[in-house]
């Protein structure tokens, strides 16, 4: 395998704690899920340009998520398979942008900032023409929600009886002792909370709490480029749910104590609720437990959970009466499930998107726009609208439904009638009303 001359050999911190790696290393282990192979990429580049592309992800590494830094390492291993690269100039953007087409060339985004500490960092391998074409390209962005809008039976929300069949079937399923406890919690935190894996993943016993006012979860935010349990959100549970969780924190507990063969009563609560059992056996009663809890090691990985998820249906056959099919299941499809049941109801946008945990409320809106029960209730409101209109163009009786029409227009809007002098509209201040005569 090709290597370059690597400047320096100093130890890099990954963002996650507990994390390291060298520059020189062909494995770069970012966090308990995430591994990249950056050689293989980078030995496929022009030698003068390996340190700058191994330099910069570098960087990233401590500096950005591990899920990030790793979604640049494909965009590039993506890039360098479609061209042949000599240098990052305005060309080689362009081509790869054609390459992408217009529906995936919001990859472009993702390494822009990437493009642009490359260049600042003085290593070769970027022309500024390459910065200044980046600019100019339009770049479309990813598509979201789209499941939800074509209510897709494989990957959009479950229906309320899809998803009383799936609560159902998993709670018999405990009661008979063919899944195991923490499938069980994972299946119904997602259910109720609409949270991703990562942060159920993340979750540690002391942010299950109880107080006067009820059983709460603290969950973490993942997203924001937040630091590993930086921030929370307080989440509501119920006292079933509660008592769960509490038996899964239980049983780890008493998983590593048979483990090491020492009582671990005083960090209990920084045990990961969802966790790594075969971590566990690489824990030694001489190591500092306190050092390996502070870190992400003994939690569960998102893949394992996942896939667990994943098997369930196909398993023990929990069909949907829309494909008479086992039901797929993942985080998402619970995530859109919750943001449409919520849309159902009326909440408004604003409440979705602290529900679901999102930065804003652009992704939220999908479920308010995509709601069947909208379209029903526009309908509704509408057809007192243009029903009497509609027969006044047909020559249905005129005289009555221009009289059923006025009176709907009058009522609705706020005009004033020949009865009263003036009739406030309650949307408007600077509105001026009409007469009806």
């Amino acid at each position: 395998m090709a290597t370059c001359n690597l400047r320096k050999e100093n130890l890099v911190f990954a963002t996650m704690q507990g994390y390291s790696f060298k520059l020189s290393d062909i494995r770069w282990q970012l966090d308990k899920e995430t591994c990249i192979f950056p050689y293989k990429i980078a030995d496929k580049m022009p030698e003068s340009m390996r340190i700058g592309y191994l330099t910069t992800l570098a960087y990233f590494s401590a500096e950005y998520s591990a899920g990030y830094t790793k979604n640049i390492n494909q965009i590039f291993s993506q890039w360098l398979g479609m061209i042949d690269i000599k240098t990052i100039d305005a060309n080689a953007v362009y081509q790869f942008n054609v390459s992408l087409g217009p529906e995936k060339n919001y990859k472009l985004n993702s390494i822009k900032k990437f493009l642009t500490k490359w260049k600042k960092l003085g290593y070769v391998g970027v022309e500024t023409s390459a910065l200044t074409m980046l600019e100019k390209i339009k770049v479309k962005n990813n598509l979201t929600g789209e499941a939800v809008k074509r209510r897709d039976p494989n990957t959009g929300p479950l229906t309320g009886e899809e998803l009383e069949v799936v609560l159902k079937s998993i709670s018999n399923l405990l009661k008979e002792d063919k899944i195991p406890m923490c499938l069980y919690c994972y299946v119904i935190l997602l259910a109720t909370t609409g949270r991703r894996p990562l942060q159920l993943t993340s979750l540690k016993a002391k942010d299950l709490i109880r107080t006067g006012e009820g059983c709460f979860l603290n969950i973490p935010k993942v997203k924001q480029r937040k630091d590993f349990r930086s921030e929370f959100s307080l989440v509501s549970i119920d006292d079933c749910l509660y008592e769960k969780l509490t038996t899964l924190i239980d049983m780890n507990q008493k998983y590593i104590e048979d483990s090491i063969n020492q009582k671990i009563n005083h960090i209990k609560n920084k045990l990961p609720i969802f966790m790594d059992y075969k971590k566990t056996v690489s824990i030694q009663s001489g190591q500092s437990l306190d050092t390996i809890i502070a870190t992400d090691f003994l939690h569960m990985k998102n893949s394992f959970i996942s896939k667990e998820l994943d098997k369930i249906t196909t398993k023990f056959n929990i069909q949907s009466s829309r494909t008479h099919n086992p039901i797929r299941l993942n985080a998402r499809r619970f995530r859109y499930t919750l943001g449409s049941r919520l849309a159902k109801e009326g909440a408004s946008v604003e409440v979705i998107a602290k529900a679901l945990d999102h930065k804003s409320i652009n992704s939220s809106g999908i479920y308010v726009k995509n709601s069947p029960d909208n379209v029903h209730y526009i309908d509704m409101k509408l057809h007192s609208f243009f029903e009497p209109l509609s027969k006044i163009f047909q020559g249905s009786d005129s005289t009555q439904n221009k009289k059923l029409f006025t009176e709907y227009v009058l009522n609705s809007f706020g005009f004033t009638d020949c009865k009263h002098e003036h009739v406030e509209c309650f949307t408007c201040k600077n509105f001026r009303a009409w007469s009806s005569e």
